[in-house]
């Protein structure tokens, strides 16, 4: 059976939007990392949950021109700020990128992947989409429905990788 997929827009163009401050920080161009950085006075930590080869969503492979269920690197992380976790974070590859690529994906531990992305000139950021996140692809500990996320396509020629990002619930705080 297919994975519920997620329904992309172009965070400007989405017919239902989510209301301020959520949508600002969905629309946000700049480096998630430092704005969360910012926003929790400089208390900002990765988690790392899983990184690993699996098989993409079909939305994933799709976005990245790959066969549905196509093997690909994925990362998945907790972006923790102001003491709480804050965003979920999925990034995917094709594992051709590995080792070719200017950012060195397999040995990231727990250095923001944003940190690196914003930081190299020869990487370029395509257009931010939102929508809901299906809840049964997020760790057992933060499902819940109706959850918004934001993903972009990073290229550096070499590199094409998908970023995903879930803003868990009571984020962003109404003054951020």
């Amino acid at each position: 059976m297919p994975d519920m997929l997620p329904d992309w827009y172009p965070a400007k163009r989405h017919p239902a939007p989510p209301d301020a401050p959520l949508f600002d920080w969905l629309c946000h161009e700049g480096s998630l990392t430092l704005r969360l950085t910012e926003a929790g006075d400089r208390d900002f930590r990765v988690e790392l949950l899983k990184q690993a080869p699996e098989p993409a969503h079909d939305d994933e492979a799709a976005a990245l021109g790959l066969p549905p269920g196509t093997l690909v690197w994925t990362r998945e992380v907790l972006l923790h700020t102001a003491g709480a976790p804050r965003v979920y974070a999925r990034s995917v590859a094709p594992t051709s990128a590995l080792g070719n690529a200017a950012v060195e994906l397999d040995s990231l531990g727990t250095t923001s992947l944003g940190h690196l992305l914003f930081r190299n000139p020869q990487i370029r950021r395509g257009p931010i989409e939102i929508s809901r996140y299906p809840a049964d692809r997020l760790p057992d500990s933060w499902r819940s429905e109706g959850l918004w996320a934001r993903r972009s396509h990073f290229s550096d020629g070499k590199l094409q990788l998908l970023v995903c990002e879930v803003f868990l619930q009571g984020w962003p705080l109404a003054s951020t």
